[in-house]
């Protein structure tokens, strides 16, 4: 065979060309295919042609890979495979125009430590820095409730307390005698007036309510000489002082209400009332009749040291000359304070202070003060919470000196809050300072600063003498820093000190003290609907009781005064009652209260211990009576 030398180099020259597009197209279409079919003989008919082609393209033309995609089952949607098509097309159109570039997998281990090179030292330590707050870590994985699951987890709630309230009854072992000198729960007969029985109950645990009101004479008729009547207008107030003296003198651990407050017409507490609001109407009630009988039979006098109404007036006080009364108010008995966002402080003598005092740009001042004190003052706490916050909780204290807000006391009252600003401007200068001093974008700068200087001591590169030089530099320059800002620091902290005592020494001015007022009862809501959700915090004989619903258990002072319930939903503490400090012997003076009361009381008493006496000696028979059952079963057994 004849072969020219010239075609012969053309032909191996066209082998060793690449194909062209068209050519390749063709060329990797009918390897593809073949590949589809060899992937559909091996995995069996579940697998089609078309379905084989995207998967093995999908993998980049990898048969073991596409192979174990169709056993595992994994089907792709139909948007997802057309994609895929679409770029598999697009690749064989144009993948020659861009040649792979395949780079090789780095399988080295990287050594961090340097411990092989001997120009490197170990660069890794703990770090004695502050955290970055931006650098925090939180967790991922850990499920987040929303406000809708915490809304629905309080609805839920509050169902579950209506639906066990509706059937809820007394069990009666909970009916026996209260023991432990407990107080006597009052229960009201249905759950909306559930707030006017604490308002009772509180009323009667403060000490100057039980003394005056046992004095009252009753309301009686005496038609054509027959027995005295109680009069039909005054069934109220019976009503009241026979409740307060089987609260004093009963043996049973709970009254259940029939007919007390509804002779009061005490509103029930609907879905949309204020719970304080409705427990203001009813105290108004009560105080404004017992205090038009204390003063009518003349068992106290009539302006001054009365049992709950103080006189308030509004004093102006010029720039020159003497205090002005602008305006008398009256009567009161219960003052409202109102706790916000805005409040700077929601503690509640500075709160009354702020509340009570005007203090204007121009050197004068407006004051709303006591003429004459009473022997009992409430507060009505109103909370405003603003949708999504909640206002600090309120502070109260166990007892409060009354005298600052007295207008006797107006100059001296106002001498001191002037020197207590001017002292608390002082504290805010320099609480300002320091925090300049001490921390800078989140982080403790003291706690940086030593960070520093631990670094050009121990860490620091030092293998040259200008090195060597530098790091020394670094390190007593931060010193020097850390010693300046430490001395400024602790100057701050000894002027805060000294500031302190000052104002705890204006506080504690002796001429300010001569009207304490302790703290005898505490209302409270946790923002929730039902009987169970408001109760109240009394204190009878130097104890705290707290009383929810018709149970009464024994807490300390700590839990009354900082009790966090229902803060989170712009409720908590509603109602506090004070009254005038007593000696130990005046809370413990015996109580007087009408002798047809007391021997209704005392009677109940001796049936409730006999058929209590009646129910244990029958227990005991019926457990004897079981004895004798098993004596004789024994006995059988025996002769058997």
């Amino acid at each position: 065979m004849h072969l020219n030398p010239e075609s012969t180099a053309r032909q191996e020259q066209e082998a060793r060309e690449p194909l062209q597009p068209q050519e390749l197209k063709e060329w990797m279409s009918e390897q593809e295919r073949k590949n589809a079919e060899t992937l559909v003989e091996l995995t069996g008919r579940d697998a089609t042609l078309d379905y084989a082609l995207t998967v093995l393209r999908k993998h980049a033309g990898d048969m073991e890979k596409a192979a174990d995609a169709i056993f595992s089952g994994v089907v792709d949607d139909p948007e997802e495979r057309e994609r895929e098509a679409q770029l598999a097309s697009i690749k064989q159109d144009f993948g020659h125009m861009f040649p792979e570039q395949k780079q090789p997998r780095a399988n080295a281990v990287i050594d961090l430590t340097g411990e092989d090179d001997p120009f490197t030292d170990t660069r890794f330590r703990a770090t004695t820095r502050s955290p970055d707050p931006s650098w925090q870590m939180v967790r991922t994985n850990e499920p987040v409730k929303s406000a809708d699951d915490e809304l629905n987890e309080v609805i839920q709630a509050s169902l579950n307390d209506f639906a066990a309230e509706d059937s809820e009854v007394i069990p009666p072992e909970d009916m026996g005698l209260r023991e432990g000198g407990r107080p006597i729960a009052l229960r009201a007969d249905v759950p909306g007036k559930a707030y006017a029985a604490l308002v009772i109950q509180a009323l009667f645990h403060v000490p100057q309510v039980r003394q005056r009101c046992s004095k009252l004479r009753l309301h009686t008729e005496n038609p054509d000489g027959g027995k005295s009547e109680v009069n039909p207008g005054n069934w109220a107030l019976w009503e009241l002082l026979e409740m307060f003296t089987a609260l004093d003198l009963g043996d049973i651990s709970v009254f259940l209400d029939l007919d007390l407050l509804a002779s009061w017409e005490t509103a029930p507490l609907q879905q949309t009332d204020s719970v304080g609001a409705l427990s203001k109407v009813l105290l108004e009630k009560i105080i404004t009749t017992l205090q038009h009988d204390l003063d009518e039979q003349q068992i106290e006098e009539a302006e001054t040291n009365r049992l709950f109404h103080f006189r308030p007036c509004t004093i102006h006080s010029p720039v020159v000359g003497p205090p002005q009364v602008v305006l008398d108010h009256g009567s009161e008995h219960i003052v409202a304070l109102d706790i916000t966002l805005e409040a700077p402080s929601n503690s509640l003598v500075p709160r009354l202070a702020e509340t009570l005092n005007t203090y204007h740009d121009n050197g004068t001042s407006d004051h709303t003060l006591i003429a004459a004190p009473s022997e009992m003052v409430t507060f009505q706490i109103n909370v405003s919470a603003a949708s999504g916050a909640a206002p600090e909780p309120l502070v109260f204290p166990k007892s409060i000196y009354m005298d600052e807000f007295l207008a006797e006391n107006l100059d001296l009252a106002n001498e001191t809050r002037a020197a207590q600003r001017q002292i608390q401007k002082d504290v805010e200068v320099l609480a300002a300072r320091k925090r300049l001093l001490t921390r800078y974008d989140g982080q403790d700068t003291l706690e940086n600063i030593r960070g520093s200087i631990e670094y050009y001591e121990t860490v620091a590169d030092c293998s040259t003498p200008e090195r060597l030089e530098l790091t020394k530099y670094m390190s007593e320059k931060f010193k020097g820093y850390l010693k300046s800002i430490e001395e400024e620091v602790q100057e701050i902290d000894d002027k805060l000190v000294e500031l302190q005592a000052e104002i705890e020494a204006l506080l504690n001015n002796p001429e300010l003290q001569c009207h304490p007022y302790d703290l005898r009862a505490v209302l409270v809501h946790t923002g929730l609907p039902g009987r169970k959700h408001i109760y109240s915090y009394v204190q009878d004989k130097g104890t705290w009781w707290k009383t929810v619903d018709y149970t009464v258990t024994e807490v300390p002072e700590e839990t009354v005064l900082n009790d966090p319930a229902g803060l989170h939903l712009g409720a908590g503490p509603y109602m506090l009652m004070y009254s005038r400090r007593l000696s130990e012997a005046e809370l413990s003076a015996p109580v007087n209260w009408p002798p047809r009361f007391t021997e209704l009381v005392l009677k109940n008493n001796q049936g409730l211990r006999d058929n209590q006496a009646a129910q244990e000696r029958e227990g005991d028979e019926r457990v004897a009576g079981m004895e004798g059952v098993n004596l004789d079963l024994e006995a059988m057994d025996v002769e058997r």
